[in-house]
């Protein structure tokens, strides 16, 4: 993968980026921010390619969870918004 500094990114904006993509042959470009690796910029394809694998994962740790019973059911919602809210804000 082939990266692109920060300040040529900031020179030539896209016209950079596809440059760089078209002479590497990939459809990701790694941003160099004071040498080191900071941001990578995925093809719209590659990005939803990438989602859809997360998503993938997500539904076999449901299903994992559900066939091993590992699951509680929520009957009172506000209370665990607030549970959840506190989790978040704890860093839990």
């Amino acid at each position: 993968m082939n990266s692109i500094t920060a300040n040529e990114l900031k020179r030539n904006g896209v016209a950079g980026i596809e440059r760089v993509m078209l002479a590497s042959h990939d459809s990701s470009v790694m941003v160099d921010v004071r040498g080191k690796t900071k941001y990578v910029i995925l093809s719209a394809d590659e990005f939803n390619q990438y989602r859809e694998y997360q998503l993938d994962q997500a539904i076999k740790e449901a299903e994992q969870s559900l066939a091993n019973n590992e699951f509680e059911i929520i009957k009172n919602f506000d209370g665990y918004a607030q549970v959840l809210e506190k989790e978040i804000k704890d860093g839990i």
